[in-house]
C-alpha cells in the first residue's frame, strides 16, 4: 500500500447553498472505503484547507479515483500528494 495526504477545502458555493453540508462532507469521506483506502488520520484544520486526510491506498490509481469522486460531488476541492516518511527520503539522498 502507498501512503498519501489529501488536503480538502469546502467549495464556497457549497458553504452558502447546502443545508445538509455536514452530512454531505461525511458522505464524501465515505468514498475512501469504496476504493479500498484505509484512513489513518483525518484532521480539521485552520488556514488554507479545511481538512487533511492521511491514508493508505492500494495504488496511485485508487487514490486518484477517490479524489476525483470527491471533487465530482461539488462540495470539496482536493489536492492529493504521495508521501514517504522523512527517514526514507533521507536514505534516497545518500
Amino acid at each position: 500500500m502507498a501512503e498519501f495526504m489529501m488536503a480538502m477545502s469546502i467549495i464556497q458555493s457549497a458553504k452558502k447553498s447546502r443545508s445538509t453540508l455536514s452530512q454531505e462532507i461525511n458522505d464524501s469521506f465515505d468514498i475512501f472505503t469504496t476504493h479500498g483506502i484505509k484512513m489513518i488520520r483525518l484532521y480539521a484544520t485552520l488556514g488554507r484547507y479545511d481538512f487533511v486526510a492521511v491514508f493508505n491506498a492500494p495504488d496511485q490509481t485508487q487514490a486518484f479515483l477517490a479524489a476525483s469522486e470527491i471533487n465530482d460531488r461539488g462540495i470539496l476541492d482536493t489536492e492529493t500528494w504521495p508521501v514517504i516518511p522523512y527517514e526514507d527520503f533521507t536514505k534516497l539522498l545518500k
